[in-house]
């Protein structure tokens, strides 16, 4: 319990109240939200929980002798806010980055509400709602929010309820809060947590008036409040928004735009290298540079000091610390051709369970190069639609190594995609090694590889179905899916030796 005094106790407007178990009879019909009480003769003991819910490090005990009234008259303030101007947050250079501190009081006008989602992932092996906005206070200084589970369904719910509002002013109290990325993250704090949306309180009230106030017509024109759209289902996302192409018409593309592709990963396109060092604040790689630095021992001439360097100017402000992260470029074929994309830790956890860290964990020789972790080709064979992004530099340079953003195998999404295409994508049984078994087979076939960009830029599927693709070069060439697999299984044994 938070018990909360009328005067300043203990340094702290706000300390822990425990009562053991056996004395719990005796007062339990007093302990009521909002209830205000007398205590008389209660002990004190040094607060030692991990996670605190007060600043007070001491908290009171309800013992034998403790006398608990209940107060004739309210007294002090209803809910005892402790708001943090958001500049006054400061990042701790030494934190790691992924604990929680705790707490915090938080209040802002929001600015933009993120697609709310679920996730399954969790401790508990239960579905969870995500729900996450940014604020905004008075300084017009702007941190992220995200709600779980019931705080969560309060948003979710208020946004069903006022889609149409856009001035929304909320309070999240008994918080948790972390930096990621250089941005202050704030979190309900299990379930101690209170949020309070456009309430009917002194507090809000008075916020947004404020706020309001400092508003013109081309600030208030960017803000969309809670009112965004709940987070399109797997299938939308999938099936609905974003351009279908297959891995032979991936060279046509000329502007940028995130793409999804059917494929089976066939191979590693290196297994020299899987990881990299990151940023453990903006997960880009890291660089050692050797500086020049005064003698700790104060005496004349400097030391040369290898310290690590990230790519972002915000980041080298301070000590930058790097952890490694999983970086594979992988081998994706369809019927049409083979592409290299670059499959990060982030979907590689999602799959195998399994981050860079743990894999050198296990295996400190994995971190030289030429060795690749075995349980990496778990991967090999497996068929997904993939989320790719084309960017500037694949299409100026004509060079591939899109990055994945996202990847599912779940089958009716790849059912449904095969019946988009109207095409069964053939995935060859015998794998692809990073580098042709033979480098002059004798049947030469004009099968495009996206690596390779030969002169021809017509690939053998490419041309199919010209209501829905094209090639590069504009041919339009019918053909049936039956002719078409018969003549890539042709194909693919000639130039795979298979």
């Amino acid at each position: 319990m938070i018990f909360m005094d009328q005067e300043v106790f203990l340094l702290a407007p706000k300390c822990r109240l425990s009562c053991y178990k056996k004395n719990t009879t005796a007062y339990e019909h007093l302990l009521k939200e909002n209830q205000c009480l007398t205590i008389r003769n209660p002990s004190l003991g040094e607060n030692r929980q991990k996670v605190k819910y007060v600043h007070s490090s001491f908290k009171i005990n309800l013992n034998e002798n403790t006398i608990v009234e209940q107060s004739a008259e309210p007294v002090g303030a209803e809910w005892g806010f402790d708001f943090s101007p958001f500049e006054s947050v400061v990042e701790d250079p030494d934190n790691d980055g992924k604990s929680f501190k705790s707490p915090i009081d938080v209040i802002g006008f929001v600015v933009k509400c993120l697609p709310s989602e679920e996730k399954t992932e969790n401790n508990n092996g239960k579905d969870e709602k995500k729900a996450t906005f940014i604020l905004e206070d008075l300084q017009h200084q702007q941190i992220y929010v995200t709600l779980w589970g019931v705080y969560a369904d309060q948003i979710i719910e208020f946004q069903r309820e006022h889609k149409d509002e856009k001035n929304v002013v909320v309070v999240v109290q008994f918080g948790k809060y972390r930096f990621w990325g250089g941005n202050l993250f704030v979190s309900n704090l299990y379930t101690v947590t209170r949020v309070f949306i456009n309430t009917e309180i002194p507090e809000i009230l008075e916020f947004k008036r404020s706020f309001l106030a400092q508003m013109n017509t081309s600030t208030s024109s960017g803000y969309s409040g809670l009112s965004s759209p709940v987070m399109k289902s797997m299938a939308e996302e999938y099936l609905s928004d974003i351009s279908f192409s297959t891995i032979g018409a991936l060279t046509g593309i000329s502007e940028e735009k995130f793409v999804i592709i059917l494929g089976t990963i066939k191979s590693f396109a290196s297994e020299d290298s899987w990881f990299y060092n990151a940023c453990k604040t903006c997960n880009k790689k890291v660089f050692t540079n050797t500086i020049s630095k005064a003698k700790e021992d104060c005496s004349e001439g400097y030391d040369e000091v290898t310290v690590l360097e990230c790519q972002t100017d915000r980041c080298n402000k301070r000590t930058v610390v790097s952890v490694p992260r999983i970086k594979l470029l992988i081998r994706v074929q369809d019927c049409t051709g083979i592409v290299t994309l670059t499959l990060f830790e982030r979907e590689v956890v999602k799959l195998l369970n399994v981050n860079a860290n743990q894999l050198l964990d296990n295996n400190m020789e994995l971190a030289s190069e030429g060795n690749f972790p075995s349980e990496l080709r778990a991967l090999i064979n497996r068929r997904f639609a993939f989320k790719i992004a084309i960017c500037s530099f694949n299409i100026n340079k004509k060079l591939d190594g899109y990055s994945v953003s996202k990847l599912t195998e779940n089958p009716s999404i790849i059912k449904d995609l095969d019946a988009h295409f109207d095409v069964y994508q053939a995935a060859d049984d015998e794998p692809l090694g990073p580098h042709a078994s033979d480098p002059t087979p004798i049947v030469n076939v004009n099968i495009q590889d996206s690596v390779s960009r030969v002169v021809d830029e017509d690939t053998p599927m490419s041309n199919l179905n010209n209501s829905i693709f094209t090639t590069p070069s504009g041919a339009h060439i019918s053909c049936s899916s039956k002719m078409l697999d018969n003549e890539l299984k042709r194909n693919l044994e000639a130039v795979y030796d298979v």
